[in-house]
């Protein structure tokens, strides 16, 4: 996890005690990863010049929190892939051009590959365990 490096805070993903779940720390992993992966991507170079760490920081925690519900599907069986809508993006950022919204989709995509790939080898298991409280919250405050 890279949380001193990043804009985004914990905060944004939970608001009472009892959200502060493994989804939601999924999630937050997620939204560290785009941001990321924004960062270092040649692709968007005219994307970072447009906005500040902290309002990517917010847009990557929208697109995480957004795809919560999908992502619910995928965990329960309801799909057998996790995709993300570029959709997210264009509600997000309705006058950015159709290519640079493609870019952000792409490198967002490429964030949720990666992060779910690494959690079929975490020991935490925050997919199959999404509603148990995550200690996380609490360890890296």
């Amino acid at each position: 996890m890279i949380m001193n490096s990043s804009p985004i805070q914990m905060e944004w993903f939970y608001k009472v005690e009892g959200e502060k779940t493994k989804l939601n720390w999924f999630l937050l992993e997620i939204a560290l990863e785009y941001y990321s992966r924004i960062t270092e991507s040649h692709e968007l170079k005219s994307y970072r010049k447009q906005y500040s760490k902290k309002q990517i920081a917010q847009y990557c925690t929208y697109y995480a929190r957004r795809a919560k519900d999908d992502l619910l599907k995928y965990v329960k069986g309801r799909r057998k892939h996790f995709y993300t809508y570029q959709e997210y993006i264009d509600d997000f950022y309705p006058y950015h051009t159709n290519e640079q919204n493609e870019l952000l989709a792409k490198v967002g995509n490429e964030a949720w590959e990666h992060m779910l790939r690494a959690c079929n080898n975490c020991p935490e298991q925050c997919l199959r365990d999404y509603r148990s409280k995550c200690i996380f919250f609490e360890t890296y405050k």
